[in-house]
């Protein structure tokens, strides 16, 4: 089941990309249709690099030390649980590649930037630890940012009446991206910590030890 979710991002990442990305998404759904369906977590054989300008993007994210490593996840902080169960998760992992000597950080992007304003993503990504980061993004630099990694949303009765009270939906997958700002793993930040902590203990070729 944890594949097919993959899949179905990656068919949707191929719909939405510009014409210059459409190929290297695409294989991006050949990996994860041919991913071992036993694995929830997706680590692809081949990295799949990141446009300059998201890279960009992604070093406006600073934590302490500036991790090599990075995991991305998507949310917004008026989310009820999903997102705050999502960070926490990622806090963990964090922790645990901190026991491997990993440098990694948690970085999280707003797909609500109305509401998510700068002071408030700064003391939400805080409260997660000095290693979760934040991203705010408006307009077409955000819907870039999305795109580059499938990421789609949905707002639910927000409208020139309704600028505070409305709900959203998005994709819970969470990308690990490698110091030369290519993305290695794709996994659920819900379903999948434990598979990941375990790639973070196992797998040492991974991480280049």
């Amino acid at each position: 089941m944890i594949t097919k979710i993959h899949a179905r991002w990656a068919r949707r990442a191929v719909r939405r990309a510009s014409n210059g990305c459409r190929a290297l998404l695409a294989g991006i759904l050949l990996l994860s249709i041919h991913a071992d369906i036993q694995a929830a977590a997706i680590v692809l054989s081949k990295p799949v690099p990141l446009r300059a300008e998201t890279l960009a993007q992604i070093r406006q994210a600073r934590t302490e030390g500036d991790p090599a490593w990075k995991l991305i996840v998507f949310g917004f902080t008026h989310c009820k649980d999903v997102c705050p169960m999502s960070l926490a998760n990622l806090s963990l992992l964090v922790k645990a590649a901190a026991d491997e000597r990993i440098r990694l950080g948690g970085v999280f992007v707003t797909v609500d930037p109305d509401r998510d304003t700068n002071d408030v993503l700064s003391g939400y990504a805080k409260s997660f630890g000095a290693d979760i980061a934040y991203l705010r993004f408006e307009g077409d630099h955000l819907e870039r940012f999305k795109a580059a990694f499938g990421v789609e949303t949905v707002f639910y009765t927000k409208n020139a009446g309704n600028m505070s009270h409305y709900q959203v939906d998005h994709s819970t997958t969470a990308f690990l991206v490698d110091p030369g700002g290519n993305i290695r793993v794709m996994f659920d930040a819900l379903k999948d910590v434990e598979d990941i902590a375990g790639i973070l203990r196992g797998n040492k070729a991974l991480f280049g030890s």
